[in-house]
């Protein structure tokens, strides 16, 4: 008996991304939902059902959502939603089958099904080792990150990570100025602060308050994008290339802690859009500026998802483990 079609979701602190899986893999009805335009996660389900008329006619669904997953209770730091009820969203969207999985969860277990075409590399003088762990790390409306660890036997297994939430990490006197800058606001300066939309943000604020230089109009994360890799605007620029820099920091910190020799791969929304740029950017050598440890970072694979949806692949694989296997991985 079947079990498509299938709703597949990708869940971020901005927008909600919905699918409906026909076939493996195969995906129909994709919409795109401002998470701030509905009052529930329910709702926005219910809406996008009854949108692609497919209301009360699936039974099997998984949510990818931006947060732990540990019990009952869900707390959505970068949502509007905030907080749920895994229960209740139950009842209110009338699934058989629904599970609840972080979108980072989801995004690691993307990765064995991702094809070649849509992963750009970016340095590194071996190929991946995948018996080792992989690391999936990515800037977007927060910092997600996750690790993939293979079976000797076969199968991979996500562990889905809130490194984010750890301590930012300045390595330069510029840095510690932006730290300094942005410690006075928040008590703790933690790595998403700076690495996600709302970080590029507080990177330019930062750099203005050094700078002496007033600010009229706080510009979007994507107006620093775009004014800073055409060269418009020098602080917008600046910011760019500090955020490229950072994030070099970062997912160093965590591939060693890792040993990420079975790759790196960056996701996210913001890294994809500004690839040309990130590649030429100083993001490899920073993640390679680890003293002594240098020639084992220099080995290690790092590639950017171009994939429109990459964790629509994951959440079909953690939906359908669970319902053939009763587990997700």
């Amino acid at each position: 008996m079947t079990t498509f079609p299938r709703l597949i979701s990708d869940i971020g602190g901005t927008n909600a991304r919905f699918s409906l899986e026909v076939r493996p893999f195969e995906y129909e009805s994709t919409k795109i939902f401002a998470c701030k335009d509905f009052k529930a996660l329910s709702d926005v389900v219910i809406e996008y059902l009854n949108q692609i008329g497919m209301s009360g006619k699936i039974k099997n669904a998984a949510l990818a959502l931006p947060t732990p997953v540990i019990d009952d209770s869900i707390f959505m730091v970068n949502s509007p939603w905030q907080t749920f009820s895994q229960s209740q969203t139950r009842a209110e969207t009338g699934f058989e089958n629904l599970i609840f999985l972080n979108d980072w969860h989801a995004m690691a277990l993307s990765i064995p099904h991702i094809s070649k075409e849509c992963l750009v590399r970016v340095g590194g003088t071996e190929e991946p080792d995948h018996s080792k762990p992989k690391l999936v790390i990515g800037p977007g409306t927060g910092l997600g990150m996750a690790s993939l660890i293979r079976h000797p036997l076969g199968e991979y297994l996500a562990i889905a990570a809130e490194c984010g939430r750890s301590s930012f990490p300045a390595v330069n006197e510029e840095e510690v100025e932006l730290w300094s800058f942005v410690h006075k606001r928040f008590s703790h300066v933690s790595a998403e602060r700076f690495l996600s939309g709302p970080g590029l943000q507080l990177i330019y604020e930062g750099l203005c308050y050094i700078h002496g230089q007033s600010i009229t109009t706080l510009p979007t994360p994507a107006e620093i994008t775009q004014k800073g890799i055409v060269g418009l605007d020098w602080l917008c620029q600046q910011s760019v290339d500090i955020f490229c820099r950072m994030l070099g920091t970062v997912a160093s910190n965590v591939a060693v802690t890792l040993n990420s020799f079975g790759g790196v791969y960056i996701g996210g929304g913001i890294i994809p859009k500004i690839l040309d740029y990130f590649i030429h950017s100083e993001f490899r050598s920073r993640f390679e500026d680890k003293g002594r440890y240098r020639p084992f970072l220099v080995k290690m694979p790092i590639y950017v998802i171009t994939h429109d949806f990459p964790a629509f692949l994951g959440a079909s694989h953690a939906l359908d483990s669970y319902l053939t296997k009763g587990y997700i991985p």
